[in-house]
């Protein structure tokens, strides 16, 4: 996939039909990736239609304004029906290239695209989707065995793609998600800080555990009374987590913020990010929150190692224990110099590795190389 860059298919407008498959288009880490390798992609040569699997969501409006058609599925019938309304809404959109998106998409979508004759299927796994359950397992396999390439968005789940659900190492490839740097613009450290400021983006939701993360704004908030904690997100385990912070006596100190559209001025207000996670892929707004200057302090899960380095752009701490999560907080704020400093490197971490065209281009060439092994496109005109 270097050195050359395949001509588009001839005879069509745009010439690559490529139909992206979710669950829903709800907010989410998955969904933002969706969104962006539909927003960035190189119209020319790609166009792009969305299919949930069961309904649409609040990323449904930005991706019309796009111009990007989107359908759903629906919740009703058994799976077995659902794959079939599926081939014949493949068979309708005629893509080339099928991209599904987590597991229940990645088997209903390599049945369908098998049924509806789309020549190529490309898969992103976008954490490691349950490993230690035997029937999981076995559907990953099976679908990725109707697939043209099983891409992984950190080392850690291509190493379960390869050595748990044994996906062909040729299959497997690696693809980071970025952020789109000149949206998330590094800042610096935040002026005039009358009380340290804390800030974490993410779905509320056991897996994220931000019940262990108000246990340890417990303890921070012992040793520095002016620490302000902003959760933006929303969710199930929202009631419960505010009944919990009103037990720990934190209600002037941590504040909800529900589902917000635009993080920024989030981000913006604080002086670190925090993730209190028990599994994770790439977690996209911990890159974005890095792009703009922030330290991250992070659980020590999926492929969130591939993104802080320990010392350098924040700290790694154990999941599900308050008290290493607490004592790196302590850490950050103990120095201003500290946290200009793991600001600057996290921005540049960002820029080095994490890019969002780096990205989008990386996939882009993984549907041209796909399609040319079909005989799809022809190779003629280098990059």
């Amino acid at each position: 996939m270097t050195g050359q860059r395949a001509t588009p298919l001839q005879g069509t407008q745009p010439p690559i039909r490529v139909v992206h498959l979710v669950t829903s288009l709800a907010i989410g880490g998955l969904e933002t990736v969706v969104l962006d390798l539909v927003r960035c992609r190189r119209r020319d040569v790609f166009s792009a239609h969305v299919v949930c699997l069961e309904t649409g969501g609040v990323l449904e409006e930005k991706l019309s304004a796009l111009g990007v058609p989107v359908e759903a599925i629906g919740t009703t019938g058994s799976v077995p029906r659902r794959i079939l309304k599926l081939a014949r809404v493949l068979r309708s959109l005629k893509p080339h290239i099928l991209h599904t998106h987590n597991p229940s998409p990645h088997l209903h979508g390599a049945l369908a695209a098998r049924l509806a004759g789309v020549p190529v299927l490309v898969h992103t796994k976008h954490g490691r989707n349950f490993p230690n359950r035997r029937v999981r397992v076995a559907t990953n396999r099976l679908a990725a065995w109707l697939s043209d390439c099983v891409v992984a968005v950190s080392d850690d789940a291509a190493r379960v793609a390869r050595e748990v659900e044994r996906i062909p190492v040729e299959k497997v490839r690696l693809v980071h998600n970025g952020v789109d740097t000149t949206r998330f613009r590094y800042r610096g450290p935040r002026p005039n800080r009358d009380a340290f400021r804390a800030v974490t983006v993410a779905r509320l939701d056991p897996v994220k555990d931000q019940a262990t993360l108000l246990q340890a704004v417990r303890l921070v908030v012992d040793k520095n009374p002016a620490f302000r904690l902003d959760i933006v997100g929303d969710g199930p385990s929202r009631a419960a987590l505010e009944a919990q912070r009103t037990e720990l006596g934190l209600d002037r100190h941590v504040r909800f913020c529900g589902y917000q559209s635009d993080v920024e001025p989030y981000l913006a207000q604080a002086d670190i990010f925090l993730l209190s996670s028990i599994s994770e892929g790439i977690p996209l707004t911990l890159l974005e929150a890095m792009a703009v200057g922030l330290p991250g302090v992070a659980t020590d899960v999926g492929g969130i190692r591939e993104v802080i380095v320990p010392g350098v752009t924040g700290y790694l701490v154990p999941a599900r224990s308050p008290e290493a999560l607490a004592e790196a907080m302590l850490a950050i704020q103990a120095d201003p110099l500290v946290i200009e400093r793991m600001g600057q490197a996290s921005r540049q971490r960002i820029e080095d590795e994490f890019g969002l065209a780096g990205v989008v281009a990386q996939y882009e060439a993984i549907y041209l190389e796909c399609l040319g092994r079909r005989g799809r496109v022809r190779t003629e005109w280098a990059s």
